[in-house]
């Protein structure tokens, strides 16, 4: 089993982190891929993307996006999804791994939820793994 090494926060208090706007981590992106493929009129939202706030809870937790200078974009206002691609995400300190999915409301791509399977966890992704689903 190959784990691939990823940044993922460098400050965390209490059950959220909160510093203005950060960055998209590589999982974030490679989940946002998958979702793109799919919508690809999203494919022009990623470059304004911005993580406001991670949340995080003691099985999970919330990526909420904030986009910035947006301006003039096209939003199809009427899409509102959740979506999965059903990868499986295999975290290093989790028996289970992680599930996730992509809210899109009105148009916009609002959060990513991780979520694990019954575990506890500290939110931290410093080594992952995607696995496809099993057919």
């Amino acid at each position: 089993m190959h784990f691939l090494c990823v940044p993922f926060v460098d400050n965390y208090e209490n059950s959220f982190i909160q510093n203005n706007m950060h960055n998209l981590t590589e999982l974030e992106l490679q989940l946002l891929s998958g979702l793109i493929a799919k919508y690809p009129l999203l494919t022009t939202h990623i470059p304004f993307l911005k993580v406001s706030k991670r949340d995080i809870k003691s099985d999970g937790m919330f990526v909420l996006f904030e986009y910035i200078d947006f301006d003039n974009q096209p939003i199809a206002e009427d899409m509102n999804a959740l979506f999965s691609n059903e990868e499986k995400i295999e975290i290093k300190n989790l028996k289970n791994g992680l599930g996730y999915v992509i809210d899109i409301t009105f148009g916009k791509i609002d959060y990513i939820e991780f979520m694990t399977y019954g575990e506890k966890w500290d939110g931290k992704m410093t080594e992952y793994k995607i696995v496809p689903k099993d057919i």
